[in-house]
């Protein structure tokens, strides 16, 4: 009996641990895939459209396989500022690619976790410690050192620097705001709703894309096939996957399969001379990894202390 316990453990972290590590390589390669064919092939309005379209449509269709789920009526307002903030991310994550660089961007995003904890200070009066605000000033200096040294290269990668914060934010809000009815719904559940509404927010977008840019039935076989792949995995994919991962080995070890994303993302995009390598990537990369290594070395000790003192109490 014990031993089959302890079986099933070791199954549920190796499998937990290569849904993290297949969602990185996949978020790591989305910045590149992205760029492959933005914008020379496919407009970046039409790809964000086409995601969140195409997002929709196979999630809804997985969703006939899984359990029915009704949502409360007091949610559905949360579902849909939700789904207003995964568009407000897709549809500029996309327009970053017009100008900025696919390792810039993977960087920036890094920054998330540390906006998820300000937006959690700023709005839910959560308590923040010295040492936690520390690192994530020192994170969000690094990603403003993204943003410089982009503009210091091109003018057009600080505006596309700036649109990859502007999703750093959007992404962040939305993780805030999906937070309580990820404790009540299935993974499934919540996101066809998600992508459903999305889709249904985005439909006066379709006119914002170029009429200059060339209908999807005449683009070649290769951008629709990197499209493709922009759907099912980065998108479908990772977002599916990722409560399980977190559900097996913890959000603490995900976390770190996350800083793999812009190595990923470096790599192939150096391999494919999409992007040239600069000196204040890496640099910012550490600044931002080493802040929010010291922001969740605080909160957890600030965790810690607290449960200590409940203990004594008890």
């Amino acid at each position: 009996m014990g031993n089959n316990s302890l079986s099933s453990k070791t199954k549920a972290l190796l499998s937990g641990n290569i849904l993290a590590l297949t969602t990185a390589i996949c978020w790591g390669l989305n910045e590149p895939a992205n760029k492959i064919i933005i914008p020379s092939d496919i407009s970046a309005q039409a790809v964000a459209l086409c995601r969140i379209f195409g997002a929709a449509v196979m999630v809804w269709l997985i969703s006939l396989f899984t359990k029915k789920e009704a949502i409360n009526r007091s949610d559905w307002k949360l579902l849909w500022l939700s789904s207003l903030m995964m568009l407000g991310f897709i549809y500029v994550f996309s327009l970053a690619f017009n100008t900025a660089s696919p390792i810039d961007i993977a960087i920036i995003l890094t920054f998330q976790p540390m906006l998820v904890v300000a937006i959690h200070a700023l709005f839910m009066r959560e308590h923040v410690g010295r040492l936690e605000a520390l690192g994530m000033l020192i994170a969000f200096t690094g990603a403003i050192l993204v943003i410089l040294g982009g503009g210091s290269v091109d003018s057009g990668r600080f505006t596309g620097d700036l649109l990859a914060m502007v999703c750093a934010v959007t992404y962040s809000v939305y993780l805030v705001l999906i937070e309580g009815p990820s404790k009540r719904y299935g993974t499934v559940t919540l996101m066809k709703w998600v992508f459903l509404l999305a889709a249904i927010l985005s439909l006066p977008l379709v006119f914002t894309i170029p009429s200059h840019g060339k209908a999807l039935c005449e683009i070649s076989l290769r951008p629709m096939l990197v499209l493709g792949f922009i759907i099912l995995f980065p998108t479908v994919y990772c977002y599916l996957v990722t409560p399980l991962a977190i559900r097996r080995i913890g959000s603490e070890i995900l976390a770190f399969y996350q800083y793999l994303v812009p190595v990923v993302a470096t790599v192939v995009s150096l391999c494919m001379h999409l992007d040239s390598f600069h000196w204040y990537q890496p640099v910012s990369f550490a600044v931002i990894v080493g802040g929010v290594l010291l922001a969740n070395y605080a909160k957890a000790k600030k965790v810690s202390a607290s449960g200590s003192c409940r203990e004594r109490i008890q």
